[in-house]
């Protein structure tokens, strides 16, 4: 398809091409759509649901604890064990010493598994800890 510049009375058209525009925005989506779920640290577990909390946007800041549904603990994405926690995280520390330390225990864990690595890490000296939580819905109990 041609492009016009003049209409018929012979002055210049003022049609803005849109196309360009929608190919940048769509693009941009993608690219957004593919990275917002690398922006959250740790590893993925399903988290419990809190009536009262502060919401804390995770983009990678802090230094996460994970403890899977396996009773598997994960040092941001490294496998680490309940003897090695305090190895594990100090290693990491030493990366990046302003990060604070965040937990994320799996909903169907009791909370005596995830209380134990809370301790081992307590034990230590850390006993500034985060706990991740969903915010409950309005309607849930």
């Amino acid at each position: 398809m041609g492009m016009q510049i003049e209409d018929s009375k012979g002055s210049l058209m003022a049609d803005i091409n849109v196309t360009p525009l929608v190919d940048v925005v769509l693009v941009l989506l993608i690219i957004f759509m593919v990275i917002t779920p690398m922006l959250s640290s740790g590893m993925a577990v399903e988290l419990p649901k809190a009536g009262s909390s502060t919401t804390v946007n995770d983009a990678g800041q802090h230094l996460v604890v994970s403890v899977r549904a396996d009773a598997a603990i994960f040092v941001d994405t490294k496998r680490s064990s309940l003897d090695q926690i305090v190895d594990d995280l100090n290693a990491e520390w030493r990366k990046e010493p302003n990060r604070a330390l965040l937990i994320k225990g799996d909903k169907s864990l009791k909370w005596k598994q995830v209380h134990g690595v809370m301790d081992k890490v307590r034990e230590n000296g850390m006993t500034t800890m985060l706990l991740a939580a969903e915010k409950k819905s309005g309607g849930e109990k």
